[in-house]
């Protein structure tokens, strides 16, 4: 990019005016039923597992905050703890609809989504690409303890594992 950028402040300052198309306000009008026809039992259930695993995650760092431990494991971390508790919904939420190469920008308060993406894309990539991931991560070495102890040689149940 040029160091020297010339801003003519005529044009610039040039009046004008910006159009928008109307934008929908408070447009959203679906009963809970028409909502779960959206979605499988299956869906549901993944969907919930999701939301525990941000809560556990949220929980686990304010014990580290607050306590200076997590289930018994001493910790100290003297820096911020932006939590998002409560959000947990709105996090897995948007991750499950959004398609892999959809991007999304956080703020201070990004755990969940970060989480949720991450959780979502275990179950939306082919299990290929996935393992090839979790292979190159550190040159295999988070994920060979954690293969060791998968039985059921599921690639997404292995992920999930290697996960949390």
């Amino acid at each position: 990019m040029s160091k020297q950028l010339f801003v003519d402040p005529i044009e610039l300052r040039k009046s004008g005016s910006i159009k928008f198309e109307d934008i929908p306000v408070n447009q959203y009008d679906k009963t809970i039923e028409d909502e779960k026809k959206n979605y499988t039992k299956d869906d549901f259930v993944r969907i919930f597992n999701d939301i525990a695993v941000l809560r556990e995650f949220e929980s686990m760092i304010n014990s580290i905050k607050i306590k200076g431990e997590y289930q018994g494991f001493k910790h100290s971390y003297p820096g911020p703890a932006h939590l998002s508790m409560g959000q947990e919904a709105a996090a897995v939420g948007q991750a499950y609809n959004l398609d892999l190469d959809d991007m999304t920008f956080g703020s201070h308060r990004s755990h969940g989504e970060v989480l949720a993406r991450g959780l979502a894309s275990i179950h939306k990539l082919p299990d290929d690409k996935l393992y090839q991931i979790m292979k190159d991560f550190m040159g295999g070495e988070t994920l060979a303890p954690v293969e060791a102890l998968n039985k059921t040689g599921n690639v997404k149940d292995l992920a999930l594992r290697l996960y949390e």
